[in-house]
């Protein structure tokens, strides 16, 4: 009850009622991350975020449980979901339908299925996927994953990624044997990854499964490092090399070039 000559206590303004302090704080912390700053410590995000070191616990363990955060020993770092997070916003803008038609026009020179897709956990997230017109197709389309390690589109990206990063995109556990020619040895794939780096285009024959072969290039990054892939997609008697650099690594690059303007703003 109040007292009766207590002033009235001040009604909370309706905006500040609807704020949660908590969930501005892992905002404001996941924001805060740049090249300089790629991990922080309890302390230091309490310091960063203005509040009590159980606070800054919760908070940190809280993003590590939902996956956009990642913990080593003391150390906290953003995990790839948070990519996700972009991706989605500009699937709700339109810009990953913005593709489709170069990709249709690239599948119909082709005559493969062709893909734009980005790193995610140790999976190959396609953001925009056509199908060719023929009687064999691949059930795959937009938001579907596939293991990276065994997917041109996914290890032209796992190419592209510093070896502190690499573990991050890769299975815990064994790589397991997905088809004939599987590469599961991380020695191996290390190898492949430097011929790619070196060459410029993945090449993935019956790894995923068998009979199913595919190419893919890195879009440039604005800030140098590419996190997404363009990937053309076939069933049958793969491609040659000869072929693979005369025709095919071309009509990538080709429509990489034309989509410049679109996936500079997802890059």
């Amino acid at each position: 009850m109040q007292k009766k000559n207590a002033p009235p206590v001040a009604a909370e303004p309706e905006g500040k009622r609807e704020f949660l302090d908590a969930l501005a704080n892992g905002l404001q912390l996941m924001e805060a991350f740049n090249e300089e700053m790629r991990s922080v410590t309890i302390q230091s995000a309490a310091e960063l975020l203005g509040v009590t070191r159980p606070a800054s616990r919760r908070i940190l363990l809280t993003l590590v449980e939902l996956g956009y955060m990642q913990q080593n020993d003391r150390q906290f770092s953003l995990a790839p979901r948070c990519i996700e997070l972009g991706y989605r916003y500009f699937r709700s803008l339109g810009l990953a339908g913005a593709v489709r038609p170069h990709l249709r026009r690239l599948s119909r020179e082709l005559g493969v299925g062709a893909a734009l897709g980005i790193l995610s956990d140790a999976d190959v997230l396609f953001v925009e996927r056509v199908e060719a017109d023929r009687p064999i197709k691949l059930d795959l389309r937009a938001g579907d994953r596939l293991p990276a390690y065994a997917h041109s589109l996914g290890r032209v990206l796992l190419a592209q990624l510093p070896p502190d990063q690499l573990a991050a995109h890769l299975p815990q556990g064994t790589m397991h044997q997905l088809a004939q020619r599987t590469v599961t040895e991380r020695q191996e794939l290390g190898q492949e990854l430097e011929r790619i780096r070196e060459r410029g285009w993945s090449f993935v024959n019956s790894e995923l499964v068998n009979g199913l072969f595919g190419v893919a290039i890195a879009l440039p990054g604005s800030g140098g490092q590419s996190t997404i892939g363009l990937n053309v997609t076939s069933i049958g008697e793969p491609w040659s090399v000869r072929e693979i650099e005369e025709r095919i690594v071309p009509a990538l690059q080709e429509c990489a070039q034309a989509m410049r303007p679109i996936t500079d703003s997802l890059a």
